[in-house]
């Protein structure tokens, strides 16, 4: 019998924004270990207990065995051939765990057993690294056992039970793996039969995996990980200790919800409820939590798009929206509207094009705009005008990139390009999102614009004069630089959000990094970057076991951050998306200090390959809803007191009131809130500011910092559990 390897995953630079010059790699700095190192007699067969009754037995096989790794005679070609039967070589079976867990033991079936009969045969219950699917963390295993050759059977299953039974508090995967010696050594059984088409090509397809980790250990972090075919005989026993009943989940999935990659809120008809754009100009009118579809009713018929943003450019009251493409031969769109329910493209009658002639992508002459991922409205002059930011990418095919673009709002209804005046750079940096927010809290609005392809982050400070000074390396935003060779690698920042993690008055930030396993080392993961005074420390620290000081735990393909008090206590909770077949959506309970603890579990967010993601109460009911990919999310679960403020610009602001900070104090309590231009990758959270207040019974203040205006003041009580319009005249009313 022969089996054949028909899935090599390395995760290179395809699709990824890798580099491809692999000879400026470090080597790994992590020493896997070797678990088949000496071992005290007296612990030979200390796995040997019978496992208690009734667990659950977790399988991929077929039950028959049909040789080993070395029977095979796989080889595979990277900087050199590797015949995978004569290499030292971790050998590894994912199993993914639905709840929390205890698991007691696992069940191998060993061959090519070694002559002495005391040889202690290991195997351990391993964390997983970076959610892919087949890289696991080997340094540090939850629990190992321990079999001597002896009490073993060639071609026989192999019980080990666990002399401690490990919990698992966080489901997810975990993996049954042992450290192969190479030719002759003691290895694991397959079974007969192929997985599907052998492919391996959905996460599910293959769950068996080898790890050369001195293979290509000169570029890789952990050496050569690839998925097999067909799947070792190992089986995992455990039982589940707990259950989400129908009360428990967080969010419960909206039917017939909307649902794009990226989603922007804004009431354009003004009738309180949160209207939402979703994957471009597909409109969705809100009542009360129901949607309709009116895209054609307003114009908008064959717009398409990647995204859009809202924002009330000319100040008539009504809200106008950007459509960005991440296209190289469709272009960009300003649509206006007409105040009536329906909007008309102005574009060209504003000025505004993304049309290039400096990057043909490959000599393509129908690459002619730039790829726009994302955009922003925000004041940058405070003259009470919506300026525009957008965001342009990449060159997929020769991984070039373009410069963003700068529109200035000169108040009659035309834009004028500031793209590389007034500070903003020339610079390529293959953008991904952009997120304003009045940082320093100096009354302007300041710029976050977020890079992929391990390029820097760059972050513009308003000067408050009409010029900003890029100051991202400066104060800790622009990423963790690593020095390789000639270059400074940074990270994927995909997306990026803005919120008072620590409760101590100022915006602090998350940024959310791809970060392959294959180069853990030199590339960022996701960090929570915490606020003293304008710079920025980064308090996920090291990311260890693998998870961080601040509490996350590491995924790879992290997308999209999105901050919201969900169960309005007060303190900012977080979601992350990750991208690719089979990642699941992370959400975590803030703890107010900048850490959190993951819940994935029973927040019962189902989406997986997820993108962008943003926060509205979709209702009306109070609470914040969420929205992803590929759908919404109710929140069922928040019991806390909250406020609802949505600013408005009636004096020398922009209507819309974008870039407003806005901050509430109940007592001794303050807390702050933005409204947003545009967040981390094109989407964009409600005008109207939610605030978790706890057990607060009423509001005493309302402070705004109006962009362009300056501070207003709002004396109470105001009752909690309320929305309310919060005029830059100084009046109120209701929403």
């Amino acid at each position: 019998m022969s089996h054949r390897i028909t899935a090599l995953i390395l995760l290179l630079s395809a699709g990824c924004g890798g580099k491809d010059d692999e000879s400026v790699k470090p080597s790994p700095d992590t020493d896997v270990g070797d678990t088949d190192t000496d071992i005290a007699e007296d612990l030979c067969g200390n796995a040997g207990a019978a496992l208690p009754e009734g667990l659950l037995e977790l399988s991929h096989d077929d039950g028959e065995a049909s040789g080993n790794l070395e029977d095979q005679g796989w080889s595979v070609t990277t900087t050199q051939t590797y015949n995978l039967g004569e290499e030292k070589s971790w050998e590894s079976v994912r199993f993914e765990l639905e709840a929390p867990a205890r698991v007691h033991g696992f069940s191998v079936m060993w061959s090519q057993l070694p002559e002495d009969p005391e040889k202690k045969l290991t195997v351990g219950l391993h964390p997983d690294f970076g959610y892919n699917g087949f890289d696991f963390w080997a340094p540090d295993p939850y629990a190992t056992g321990r079999r001597c050759a002896g009490d073993v059977v060639d071609g026989e299953w192999t019980t080990y039970t666990l002399e401690e039974p490990v919990d698992i508090d966080v489901p997810g995967l975990v993996y049954v793996a042992h450290d192969r010696k190479g030719a002759g050594s003691p290895s694991w059984m397959l079974d007969s039969s192929q997985n599907g088409d052998g492919a391996c090509g959905g996460f599910d397809d293959c769950r068996s995996a080898v790890n050369m980790p001195e293979a290509d250990a000169g570029s890789y972090y952990n050496g050569l990980s690839l998925m097999i075919s067909v799947d070792y005989l190992v089986r995992l026993h455990l039982e589940y200790t707990d259950e989400v009943s129908p009360a428990d989940p967080v969010f419960e999935r909206i039917d017939d919800a909307p649902a794009g990659y990226r989603t922007a809120w804004g009431d354009y008809d003004d009738d309180g409820d949160e209207d939402v754009l979703a994957g471009g100009a597909n409109l969705y009118e809100n009542d009360g939590g129901t949607f309709t579809n009116v895209t054609d009713a307003a114009g908008l018929t064959g717009i398409g798009g990647s995204g859009a943003v809202w924002g009330d450019y000319d100040n008539d009251g009504c809200l106008d929206f950007f459509v960005f493409n991440e296209s190289y031969s469709t272009g960009d769109l300003l649509l206006h509207s007409n105040c009536d329910g329906t909007f008309s493209e102005v574009g060209v009658l504003a000025g505004i094009d993304d049309v290039q002639d400096y990057n043909l992508c490959e000599d393509n002459p129908a690459n002619v705009h730039a790829p726009s991922s994302a955009a922003a409205w925000l004041d940058i002059d405070g003259d009470g005008f919506l300026d525009l930011y957008i965001v342009n990418f990449n060159c997929w095919d020769d991984y070039s990139h373009y410069t963003d673009n700068v529109w200035h709002n000169e108040g009659n209804g035309t834009f004028t390009e500031w793209t590389g005046l007034n500070g903003f750079e020339t610079s390529k940096l293959a953008g991904r999102g952009a997120s304003p927010v009045d940082h320093d809290g100096d009354g302007d609005v300041d710029l976050l614009v977020n890079s992929y392809v391990l390029l820097r982050n760059a972050f513009y400070e308003n000067n408050g004069d009409g010029s900003v000074t890029e100051k991202g390396r400066d104060i800790g935003l622009a990423g963790i630089p690593v020095q390789v060779g000639l270059n400074p690698y940074y990270g994927h920042t995909i997306g990026a959000a803005w919120g008072d993690l620590d409760n101590d008055g100022d915006f602090d930030s998350v940024q959310a990094n791809l970060a392959h396993p294959r180069y853990y080392n030199f590339s960022d993961k996701t960090q929570i970057l915490l606020n003293d005074g304008g710079e920025y420390a980064d308090n996920a620290g090291d990311w260890a076991f693998p998870a961080s000081d601040a509490g996350l735990r590491y995924q790879e393909t992290h997308s999209v951050p999105v901050l919201a008090d969900f169960d309005q206590d007060g303190v900012l909770d977080l979601s992350i998306s990750a991208v690719y077949n089979g990642r699941p959506t992370d959400f975590y309970w803030g703890v107010g200090d900048g850490s959190f603890v993951l819940d994935s579990y029973h927040a019962g967010i189902d989406s997986e390959d997820g993108w962008g993601m943003s926060a509205a109460d979709i209702d009306g009911d109070g609470d914040l809803d969420l929205a992803v990919k590929d759908g919404m999310f109710e929140n069922v679960s928040a019991t806390g007191h909250w406020f609802q403020v949505r600013a408005v610009g009636n004096v020398a602001s922009n209507w819309a009131a974008l870039g407003a900070t806005i901050r509430v104090t109940a007592g001794s309590d303050t807390w702050i809130r933005h409204v947003q231009g545009g967040s981390g990758q094109g989407c964009q959270d409600p005008q109207t500011q939610h605030f978790g207040i706890g057990s607060a019974t009423t509001i005493d203040a309302i402070e705004i910092d109006f962009p362009g205006g300056g501070t207003v003041t709002y004396d109470g009580p105001f009752d909690a559990d309320q929305r309310l319009r919060a005029f830059e005249d100084g009046t109120t009313g209701p929403l």
